[in-house]
């Protein structure tokens, strides 16, 4: 997710049709610029090179997960269509390759694998969901990099990214940091009793390997968890 602020104005940001190395183009209405969304800066218009403000407060999530948490949703229709019954979506996912036939050039790891990837510190990094079921954490730089996903959890679902300052560690079948004793809660993806400022939610995103790496192939692999 992505603010809207930029050069003292509010931005309405649309579709503009077009994608870069599989993923979307954004455009501005008030500018005409174009904001490839994993470039993290408009690409052409008047807000060339401006930097996209990343928020980490995006969720996914599927429906079910959705209206057991929040059984009053209103559901908007499209031409009185409220669902379809088949995803479009689901043989992409299935299938082992990229969009209209688009692959890694980076084979460290294979086209589709699912990543977190995110910047830090002005570094790049993309750790596969395989690395980070039920949690890992990753030392990165001179942070505590905390990523966490429900084993067997689908791709919908979305990854918890945290930054700690103090180490996190594995404790009695969970997850804890050390300075404060805060527990991690997977149900609000969040330490508890931790605070504010100790633990803070990390801006990245969930995608695939070949679409990440495509747009940044300077991106380094976290695999190996520092602490279990």
């Amino acid at each position: 997710m992505y603010g809207r602020r930029y050069a003292g104005r509010e931005l309405t940001f649309e579709a503009s049709g077009g994608l870069l190395h599989s993923a979307l183009v954004m455009r501005d209405r008030e500018t005409g610029s174009y904001w490839p969304i994993l470039a993290g800066a408009a690409a052409t218009g008047k807000l060339k090179g401006t930097l996209l403000e990343e928020l980490p407060v995006g969720v996914k999530t599927t429906w079910k997960d959705w209206v057991r948490q929040h059984p009053a949703t209103m559901v908007l229709s499209v031409g009185g269509v409220e669902h379809i019954s088949n995803n479009p979506y689901d043989q992409y996912f299935a299938s082992d390759s990229g969009f209209r036939e688009a692959s890694a050039k980076d084979k460290r790891l294979p086209t589709k694998e699912p990543v977190w990837a995110f910047e830090l510190d002005g570094r790049r990094f993309a750790a596969p969901f395989r690395a980070f079921e039920g949690g890992a954490v990753f030392h990165v730089g001179e942070r505590w990099v905390f990523l966490y996903r429900p084993k067997g959890a689908s791709l919908y679902s979305s990854t918890r990214a945290l930054a700690a300052e103090g180490r996190i560690r594995r404790f009695e079948g969970g997850w804890v940091h050390e300075p404060s004793g805060g527990r991690f809660d997977p149900t609000r993806g969040t330490f508890v009793g931790v605070a504010a400022g100790d633990v803070r939610a990390l801006a990245g995103l969930d995608t695939f390997w070949y679409v990440w790496s495509l747009t940044h192939p300077d991106t380094e692999i976290l695999l190996a968890s520092t602490s279990r």
